[in-house]
C-alpha cells in the first residue's frame, strides 16, 4: 500500500505539470509500475478498511480522473478501468511523432492558418466588442495603452497557439501547430458521424483513432467533404493520390434540347468525354453525386465542392471503377449518358472553341480550353473511327 500510494502521488504530480507528455515519455516506467500494482492492490483493498485505505482510494480516484482527462487529448476511446487507461496512455506516448508527407505520399489538400485568418478567430470579435463598448472611457480618460497592450497580447496568443498547417493524404490527416506536437488521424479509423465542421469559423473536428481539431484555416468546408469521401470505399485504400485515368476530357458544358426555343436558358454542368462514351453531369446535381460517392449519411457538401472537382478525384480510381462511378453519378444527378456510337458531334460554333454534341434530341455545348483541347480532339477522333457515319470533325481551335 505504501508503494502504491507513493506511485499515485508521484504520477499525479507529473500529470498535473504542463510538461506532462515530455516527462512521461522520458520515464515510461511510472505508468508501467502503476499498471502492475492494479491487480495486487484490488485484493488488498477488498480485505480491510481504514484511514490508509481511504487515503489510497482517494489518490487512486484522483489519478483515474486526471488520466482519463489526459487521454482525451489523444482520443475519445478510453478504457474501462484505470489499468486500461494507463496502458492506452503508455502506448500513445511511445508512438513516434508523425512527420509531414514526403514526395512518396501525394497530398490531396493542404492549408495553413496565418494572419489572414485572424478575423475568423472569436477572440478578435470579443476584443472589438470590448473596444467599442469602452470607447466612451477611452475618449474621457485618454488612456488607450491598456487596450493596445490587450490587443497585442491577443495577437501574440493567436500567433503562438492558433496558427498551424494541415495536410490531407489518401490515408491520413495531419495537423501541425506552430508550437506544440503534431497530431494525425487515420482516415480508415473515422466512423460515420466522426466529422463535424464549422466552415464559417474555419474549424473541422475529426474523431478516429485520435481526436484532431483543425482550427481557423481556409478550405474547411472542402476539407470536411474530402474526409467524408476518402474515409470509405471506393477511395479508402484504393488510391495513391496520382491520377490513373488519363484518357478523359472534363469540360464545362451546357445542356439544352436541340430544338430549344430562342432565349431558352441552357443548364450548366460538366461534360465527361471518354473513348467509349460521353456524359453530362448538371452542376445542380453536385449534392446527389457527392452522396452517391460518400454514402447517404454524409453531410451536404460545401460550396467549395463542385461536380468538376468530384470528377477530378474520381480520376484517382482505376479506369473500370471510374466508368462505373460516372455512370452512377449520371443516374444520381439526372444527367445524360451517350455511348460512343450514339454521339453526333457538330461543328465548332462562334470563335471555334465551342462544340455541340448529343443524341436523342438532347444537345450539349462544350467550351474547350487550351489544356483540354488535345485530349478532346483525340477522343472525338476515336469516336469517328468507331462509326464512319460521324460528320467530319471541326478543326482544332488555335
Amino acid at each position: 500500500m505504501a508503494r502504491a500510494l507513493a506511485c499515485y502521488i508521484g504520477l499525479l504530480r507529473v500529470m498535473r505539470s504542463p510538461r506532462w507528455k515530455r516527462l512521461l515519455r522520458a520515464n515510461p516506467g511510472w505508468l508501467r509500475e502503476a499498471q502492475e500494482l492494479e491487480t495486487p492492490l484490488r485484493e488488498v483493498l477488498t480485505q480491510g478498511d481504514g484511514c490508509s485505505h481511504g487515503l489510497l482510494l482517494l489518490q487512486r480516484k484522483r489519478l483515474e480522473v486526471l488520466a482519463r482527462k489526459r487521454l482525451s487529448h489523444f482520443t475519445r476511446r478510453g478504457g474501462a478501468s484505470l489499468a486500461e487507461v494507463l496502458g492506452r496512455l503508455e502506448t500513445l506516448l511511445s508512438e513516434p511523432q508523425p512527420q509531414p508527407p514526403g514526395h512518396e505520399e501525394p497530398v490531396l489538400l493542404e492549408g495553413h492558418q496565418g494572419w489572414r485568418h485572424l478575423l475568423s478567430w472569436p477572440g478578435t470579435w470579443i476584443f472589438v466588442l470590448l473596444a467599442v463598448t469602452n470607447r466612451y472611457g477611452l475618449e474621457r480618460f485618454g488612456r488607450p495603452v491598456p487596450l493596445l497592450v490587450a490587443g497585442g497580447a491577443l495577437a501574440l496568443y493567436f500567433h503562438l497557439r492558433c496558427t498551424g498547417r494541415f495536410w490531407l493524404t489518401s490515408k491520413r490527416l495531419m495537423w501541425q501547430p506552430r508550437f506544440g506536437e503534431p497530431v494525425q488521424v487515420s482516415l480508415a479509423s473515422i466512423s460515420s458521424g466522426g466529422i463535424s465542421a464549422l466552415p464559417a469559423w474555419g474549424e473541422v473536428r475529426v474523431e478516429g483513432d485520435r481526436t484532431l481539431t483543425v482550427r481557423h484555416v481556409g478550405h474547411a468546408g472542402l476539407l470536411a467533404s474530402l474526409l467524408d469521401l476518402y474515409r470509405q470505399s471506393p477511395f479508402a485504400g484504393a488510391v495513391d493520390g496520382t491520377p490513373r485515368v488519363r484518357e478523359v476530357s472534363v469540360l464545362p458544358a451546357w445542356r439544352a434540347p436541340e430544338d430549344a426555343r430562342p432565349g431558352q436558358r441552357a443548364e450548366p454542368g460538366v461534360a465527361v468525354l471518354r473513348p467509349g462514351y460521353a456524359a453530362f453531369l448538371p452542376a445542380e446535381g453536385c449534392a446527389e453525386v457527392f452522396r452517391g460517392l460518400a454514402g447517404p449519411g454524409a453531410q451536404k457538401p460545401e460550396v467549395d465542392v463542385t461536380v468538376e472537382l468530384l470528377v477530378e478525384h474520381l480520376r484517382l480510381l482505376s479506369e473500370a471503377e471510374f466508368d462505373v462511378r460516372v455512370r452512377q453519378a449520371v443516374l444520381d444527378s439526372r444527367g445524360e449518358l451517350w455511348h460512343a456510337d450514339e454521339v453526333r458531334s457538330g461543328p465548332a460554333l462562334g470563335s471555334g472553341r465551342v462544340y455541340r454534341l448529343g443524341a436523342r434530341g438532347i444537345g450539349v455545348e462544350l467550351r474547350l480550353d487550351a489544356a483540354q483541347a488535345e485530349a478532346t480532339h483525340r477522343i472525338m477522333r476515336r469516336w469517328a473511327a468507331r462509326d464512319p457515319s460521324h460528320p467530319p470533325l471541326a478543326p482544332s481551335p488555335a
